[in-house]
Parts: C-alpha cells; structure tokens; sequence
C-alpha cells in the first residue's frame, strides 16, 4: 500500500449503520469507496461480473430489463450456504479489483479513504489497512433496520444477520468498535481521527515491512531452484530461517536463568508425485545449498525445470511491533521480571500474609525471519485424481463442478519469493500458596505476538494479580464432586476444548490418514446448529497469527465447521494437493530443520446469541470453569481429559463456592452435537506452544461462555447425584 493518505477500512454487520458513519466520515473530508457501490458497478448491465452471476445462478435472477434482481438473488443465495459461497467467489475478487482501482485515482491532495465494506473480516482482508474501525449496533436495531428497509419478515431478516459473522468476530480484528445506537459519535470520531492522521505512516511501515536483507540474492535462490528440480518434480522450495531468543528465569528471587540464541540454516524441499524429498543445512553458504539441491534431485528421471524469474510477493502482518525486543537492553528485561516477582510478593501479602512460598517467574522473546522461495508447476494435476475431480465426503471422488475449485494455473512455472517476520513475547507467572500442608499453585501468562511493547504496567499487574489471586484461593477451595453434571465453560477458560478435542481431527493430514473423528464427513452435519469453529491466522496480534505460513501461502480466516456442517479442514500444500482443493495458509513448521504439516493458528469456537449472564442464571447444578490447565486428547476418537485450575459449584444460578482438583472428561465431537447454549462474548484467549509430530508452533485457542450439557466430572468429593 503506497497511497499517500491514510486508508480506512470500515465494517459493520449487515444494518449496523456503518453508511451513516461513512457520511460523518465524509463530511469531515474523507473520500468513501462503497463496496455495495462497486458491487453495483461490477454486476451493471452488460458488465462481464453480471455474465458470471446469470451463468452461475441462471437468467431467472435478472429482471425484465436485463438487470439483475436483487431480491431474487437474495432469496435464493441467503438461505443456501454452498450458494453463498459461490456468489461470494464470483463477486469479491471483482469488487476488491473495482475498489483498488478507485483507490488508486483518488488525488494526492485526498484527506483520506475509507474503504466501506461489510466482509473485510471473512475476506481475510482486515489486517491490511492504516486502521480498522467496526460499527456495531443492538441486533434488537439491526433486525428492524433490515425489515423496514427490505420489506422482510423478522425470520428473513434473522437469516441475513446470521450469514455474516458476529460482531464480536469483527471486534477482535478492529482498532475501534463504533456503537451507532443513536449516541452522539462527534467527540469519539475526533479522537480517533487525531489518532489516525498523527501516526498512520508510521503504522503502515510497520504493517508493510520493506524486504528484510536477505542472506541470499534472488538470482542465487532461482538458482537453487532450478538445480533442485532439474530431474523433475512438481514443486521445489527454499527454506531460509534466521532466528534470535532470549528467555530469563526467576525462582524465588533468585535469577537463575539468563540464555540467549541466534540461529541460522536453510532447508530444501523436492516434491515428485507422492514422494517428498528433504534436506536441511546450518548456517549454509550458496555452494552447500547447490550441492544439498543436486542430492534431492540426482533420483529424478524428469525433464529439467526452467524457472522464470522469481516474483516477490509482499503481505501485510497482522502483528506489526512498535518495539523490538532485540533493540531492548537485557537489563530492562532483567527489571521486568524483578518487577513483577516483587509485584506477586507484595500483592500476595495483602491479601493473605504469610501465605505466599514461592514465586517463579519465566520472561521470553524471539523474533523469527524468514523467507521463503518456491517454485510449482502449473501444467501438474492433483495426484491420483482425474483433473475434473475434487476430493468429497464419504473420502470418495465427485465432479470438481459441485465445488467452487479454482481452475489450474496456465502452462509453466509459478516462481515466487515471500517474507515474514515474526515477533513473540511472553511473560509466565507460577505461584505456590499454602496453609501448612496444603499447597496450591496458581499460573497465569500474558503473551502475544508483539514487541516489548506488550508489556506494559497495566497487563503485567493483571498477569501477576491473577496468579497470586487462583494459588490463595485455591487453598480454600472444597474437593470437587464427581459425576456427570452440566459444565458451563465460561469465554475466560479460552479454547483448549476446541483446539484439542476438535481442532486437531480437522487438520487435514489426520483426516487423510483416518486419524481423526471428522475423516470422511465433510458436508455432513458434525456439530449442533448455530456452531462456527474458525481458525484465523490475521487477527491482530495473536499468538499463532502470521503474515504468511511456512509454504509462503497467506494467512486466512478458514471455516472449518459452519452453523454444524464440516465445511473443510486446515491444509498444508501437500494435503491440499492430495484433496484437489487450495492451500490454507495452515502449512507451519517449528523450524528450518522441520517439514511443513497442517496447524491450527488461531481457533475459535464463533460467538453466538446468549448472554452469559443468563446462561449462568438458568444453571440448577452444575460446575462453572474459568481456567483451564493441560490435558490428553485421543485425535481418532475424540475423547478427551482437561484438568480445571479454577471452578465453581454453581446452585440456582448462583456460584456457591470454588473447588479443586476437578478434572472434565467426555469426547469433542459428541460435546460439538450437544451445545445449545452459546454466549455472545468472545474476549479471551488462552496461548500455548502446540506439539505434533515432534514440533513446537505457536498457537492460540478461545470460544465464548457455552454450556455442555453433560460432562464427566472428575473430582476427590464425595460423589453427587448425577444430574442429566
């Protein structure tokens, strides 16, 4: 993005008034480019965008005019997910193209832009702009708008409002929430305005890195390429990681560990039909790359590839860092952790003297680069499938005409070199708390994918606080019961649910190999109706978020599971080839000496209508979670064990008192079918490095509160009636 003014995106759901804030916007000098405008534009008659519409959907959406039936198309396309989904396909790309232009004939002398569409989120396109702002309004309002300004019934309106994610889905991705519920919006537009207008250049350097200084030219990588496939193959890669951590250990007061790394290797990867071949070399100079290329290719009996120049693709992060910790001094971090053990000491002391026995205290940050060049052939076919078939449910094969399948990419080679740079910090806090022989510990981390910047006062005070409050309260805590009993996970207890008892089975590798509950049922319904599960790689600053993933595929928001039917899984370029569909920007490695697979990134359980406040009231008995610990999960199964770090009894929709050692016990697929009750917050998640096949990656989970109407409850209680 070069523009010299700032660019706004602006989103709302479907009425919540976002064109109203657009003429605010307006007034006050800004050029706004609709997209409900450009959709107009690109499906006008005689346009080539309303040739596709008629010849996907049928001349019956036009009117007798010629034009396009809106209504028509609505009627048919909102109560249809696969229809939504190929209308979105059909128009987006042609709209995005139609806005980029108008964008780009605006005069230098232009106030700003804002770009006012209602799918920046689902389109994987929020991350990109000077500043991303959401109008929200009551739903109670929304609806009313839709019926008065449609002419819709109340059902037909609902069905609009739930083909759009939640407004609490967009929060996550905004700089500022704007509540157009008939309020005065003057005085928080100036702010943000002032806001925007003294630091959006800046912003934008951080969010549209300039290419990093690369430890090899572009010619030098094509070069490596092209020996590496010059025995065949229909795909070649070069992996190229730099790498700097720093990680400190405080246990009661003392500093006992104090490690700093830099790494630096680079690794290749062949693939030739089913087979993959691989090689990864430390600290390698250009000679050892060619040499290591020319292994992997000797077995090759193929044709050489002559490769175009490679062309570079430049993404924006969705974690730009105002401070990087590699330019932070070891003793500011030293103070850090000094700090805030002195901070758990002081508080604990307040609130329970003398009940405090140890503080541990862990602070760690990495900054990863690295780059990545790829070359793939585009005359190749999915292995194994006939070019007009796709991979479809039962496992089996179906017409590639039924999906919304990409067509292949004309004759030749596709060359590419992409970037990134990923910062992670974290700070961990481990308190033990005890009343003679009983101890208890508490655990709280704070950590995002941010510069030192992440630490500030206020989150740190939190982190510590919240430590020090589970370890004391855990000591007057009571046994918890056993039995089967309602469960209500509150949005607090983050995502360990999802990410392990379902999250892994959607992983396509799993699926593929049979491993997983949710092999062969895509299309199926596998959950309970109004369940989303997404995994997000652009939301800002979380911690498994990326401007693109290890195969140099851009970050996506990816529905997994849409209102209970599976609609596809995370994919790697491998899986995806093998399934005849496109890559998800889920292709992730812990390092340069690992294969790429299948990740989740960022999963979450999508928020629903419910307020938790009532979900909580109508609850007669059962347990309340806050906190989640660790736990094991089979992947084939889908049975799973979570240990709970803080809980509730809950009697009349009142919390009685807290409880320990409870554990949750039940399978992820069964829970998914079971949910009535989904919450409409969705603010917490839980971060964590997730383990598969011998790697480490950075992850984050979360699901707003939900009720799981029976959950095997372990615990050392005497055990209480079951209630079902």
């Amino acid at each position: 993005m070069d523009h010299p003014f700032p660019v706004i995106g602006l989103t709302g759901g479907i009425a919540s008034g976002k064109t109203f804030v657009a003429r605010l916007l307006e007034d006050r000098g800004w050029s706004i480019l609709d997209a409900d405008q450009a959709a107009r534009s690109v499906v006008a008659p005689g346009t080539e965008g309303l040739a596709a519409l008629a010849e996907a959907f049928g001349v019956e959406i036009l009117g007798s005019d010629g034009a396009l039936d809106r209504s028509r198309l609505g009627a048919r396309v909102f109560g249809n997910p696969k229809d939504r989904a190929r209308l979105e396909s059909i128009l987006h790309p042609r709209i995005e193209a139609y806005l980029d232009q108008r964008l780009k004939e605006l005069p230098e002398g232009t106030c700003g832009a804002i770009l006012d569409a209602a799918l920046w989120v689902e389109r994987s396109r929020a991350h990109g702009f000077d500043a991303f702002w959401v109008v929200e309004a009551p739903e109670e309002l929304r609806l009313q708008r839709i019926m008065n300004r449609d002419g819709l019934s109340a059902a037909q309106a609902q069905a609009r409002l739930a083909a759009q994610s939640k407004p609490a889905e967009k929060a996550l991705h905004a700089d500022l929430v704007i509540p157009n519920d008939g309020r005065d919006l003057s005085q928080l537009l100036d702010e943000a305005e002032a806001r925007l207008l003294a630091d959006w250049r800046t912003r934008r350097r951080r969010t549209w890195r300039m290419p990093m200084p690369a430890p090899f030219q572009t010619h030098e990588l094509r070069e490596v390429l092209e020996s590496l496939l010059s025995r065949g193959g229909h795909y070649g890669e070069v992996f190229v990681e730099q790498r700097r951590a720093c990680g400190l250990g405080m246990d009661d007061g003392r500093m006992e560990d104090v490690l700093a790394s830099e790494t630096f290797g680079a690794s290749l990867r062949l693939m030739e039909g089913e087979s993959t071949r691989f090689a990864d070399l430390i600290a390698p100079s250009l000679p050892e790359l060619l040499e290591a290329a020319q292994l992997l290719a000797a077995p090759g009996t193929g044709t050489p590839a002559i490769l175009p120049e490679l062309k570079i693709l430049r993404h924006p992060t969705p974690s730009p860092v105002e401070k990087d910790p590699a330019d932070v001094p070891l003793a500011d971090k030293v103070d850090l952790v000094k700090r805030a053990e002195l901070l758990a000491r002081n508080h604990g002391e307040a609130i329970s003297p003398g009940a405090l026995r140890q503080v541990a205290v862990g602070y760690g940050d990495s900054t990863q680069r690295v780059w990545i060049a790829s070359a793939e052939s585009t005359t190749d076919v999915v292995s194994g499938l006939r070019p007009d078939t796709t991979w479809g449910s039962k496992g089996g094969h179906r017409d590639r005409r039924e999906q919304a399948v990409p067509p292949f990419m004309a004759e030749g080679w596709d060359a590419t070199l992409t970037e990134d740079c990923r910062t992670q910090g974290v700070l961990r806090l481990n308190v033990t708390a005890g009343e003679g022989q009983n101890l208890q510990t508490g655990y709280q981390v704070l950590g995002e994918s941010k510069g030192f910047e992440l630490f500030e006062e206020e989150a740190v005070a939190r982190t510590v606080k919240d430590a020090v409050r589970l370890a004391i309260q855990a000591l007057s805590a009571q046994p918890a019961p056993a039995g089967t009993f309602p469960v209500i996970l509150a949005s607090s207890a983050g995502g360990t649910m999802i990410h392990e008892a379902c999250g892994h089975g959607l992983e396509a590798d799993l699926a593929l190999a049979g491993m997983s509950a949710f092999a062969n049922k895509l299309g199926e319904k596998v959950a309970a109706e109004g369940v989303t599960i997404i995994d997000d790689g652009t939301l800002p600053h979380k911690r498994g978020s990326a401007a693109v993933d290890d195969e140099g595929n851009p970050a996506q928001r990816v529905v997994l599971i849409e209102n209970g039917v599976l609609k596809q899984y995370l994919q790697s370029r491998k899986t995806a080839r093998r399934m005849g569909v496109e890559a998800t920007g889920n292709g992730r490695r812990e390092s340069y000496r690992h294969l790429p697979i299948p990740r989740m990134r960022n999963t979450f359980l999508a928020p629903g209508d419910e307020s938790p406040e009532a979900i909580l009231k109508d609850l007669d008995r059962g347990l309340l979670v806050k906190h989640m610990g660790g736990g094991q999960v089979d992947t084939v199964t889908g049975n799973f064990v979570f240990q709970v770090t803080e809980g509730y009894w809950v009697e009349q929709g009142e919390v009685r008192y807290p409880v320990k050692n409870a554990t949750l016990s039940g399978c992820g697929p069964e829970v998914l079918k079971q949910l009535t009750r989904i919450g409409s917050d969705l603010h917490h998640f839980d971060i964590g490095t997730c383990g598969k096949d011998g790697q480490g990656v950075p992850v984050s989970d979360a699901l707003p509160t939900i009720l799981c109407p029976a959950l095997v409850v372990g615990g050392t209680a005497v055990p209480l009636p079951e209630v079902l």
